[in-house]
């Protein structure tokens, strides 16, 4: 009986920092006491568009809500802070495009202007609430890696609130080098990008917010609890298994149609488009679809 070939995995390389767009390392370095400096250095950046003065103090605010009834399904926030103006701020990091993503936030952002009313808000005067969203995929096709979004009045093309307004950073889109980066944005959307790839914290990283940054993601420093934790987090960067299984699905669905009229071959070419187009690279496309690499390189 011949012996059955073993697949041998290339190592992953060493890496100094945690990725910043781990859970644990996000929570850790934004979300806790102590992240204070840093989240409203980004809150302060972030949203300087609506803020009506620049934020100097927050609060973090517990992350799991339970909704008004037994049956209200519970959602469990990544960062939830306000200020001492009472306004809220929703920061939430996501990895994996999920279906009906923008529904979620939607919803994330009731449960929070909801939970206002609750605290006691009278009249519906109500404090501004606002949502960021870091995501690690590119959610259009737009070439702008940061996106503000806010309730509009389509005569004026003037924002019509400022007390409800929504940030989406897509990092595939960012591609200075850190010598490039000179603006806070420009410097912690490249952190949240490349934090792992990089052996030494860049020689113009020099801001004071950014200490307690490169000291909580250093993997050495770690105990073995947060290893762990770390460890589980980390799968993700190599296998994605959850965006490749929505890419995979929405390729399919897109295909389908095709597929049945023009054979299997057009329905995987289509499958194999629809994920270039969505930000995967050539090799992951190739084998999903089963396609040869080169014909899947012309594709782009």
């Amino acid at each position: 009986m011949p012996k059955s070939k073993q697949v041998r995995h290339k190592p992953l390389k060493p890496i100094r920092f945690a990725p910043l767009f781990t859970d644990w390392a996000f929570k850790n370095v934004f979300g806790k006491p102590g992240g204070e400096l840093l989240l409203i250095a980004l809150l302060n950046d972030f949203l300087k568009r609506v803020l009506p003065a620049p934020i100097t103090k927050i609060k973090y605010l517990p992350i799991e809500s339970l909704g008004a009834t037994p049956k209200s399904k519970k959602v469990i926030f990544d960062i939830l802070c306000e200020d001492k103006e009472k306004n809220v701020y929703l920061i939430e990091m996501q990895n994996a495009k999920l279906k009906n993503a923008g529904n979620r936030w939607r919803l994330y952002i009731s449960r929070v202007q909801a939970e206002m009313v609750g605290r006691g808000v009278k009249s519906y005067a109500m404090p501004a609430s606002f949502f960021i969203g870091i995501l690690n995929y590119k959610r259009d096709d737009s070439k702008f890696f940061f996106t503000e979004e806010g309730w509009f009045n389509l005569q004026t093309k003037q924002l019509a609130s400022k007390k409800e307004f929504r940030v989406f950073v897509e990092l595939p889109k960012f591609e200075k080098v850190a010598a490039e980066c000179h603006c806070f944005r420009d410097k912690i959307v490249f952190l949240f990008k490349n934090l792992h790839k990089i052996s030494e914290r860049p020689a113009n990283f020099k801001e004071k917010f950014f200490d307690r940054l490169f000291e909580v993601s250093e993997i050495a420093k770690l105990g073995v609890r947060d290893l762990k934790i770390l460890r589980s987090n980390m799968r993700y960067i190599d296998e994605r298994q959850l965006a490749i299984d929505c890419a995979v699905e929405e390729a399919v669905e897109e295909a389908t149609e095709a597929a049945l009229v023009q054979g299997i071959k057009q329905g995987l070419l289509r499958s194999a488009k629809s994920m270039l187009k969505r930000g995967f690279e050539p090799t992951l496309v190739a084998n999903i679809t089963k396609l040869p690499k080169k014909q899947v390189m012309a594709l782009r």
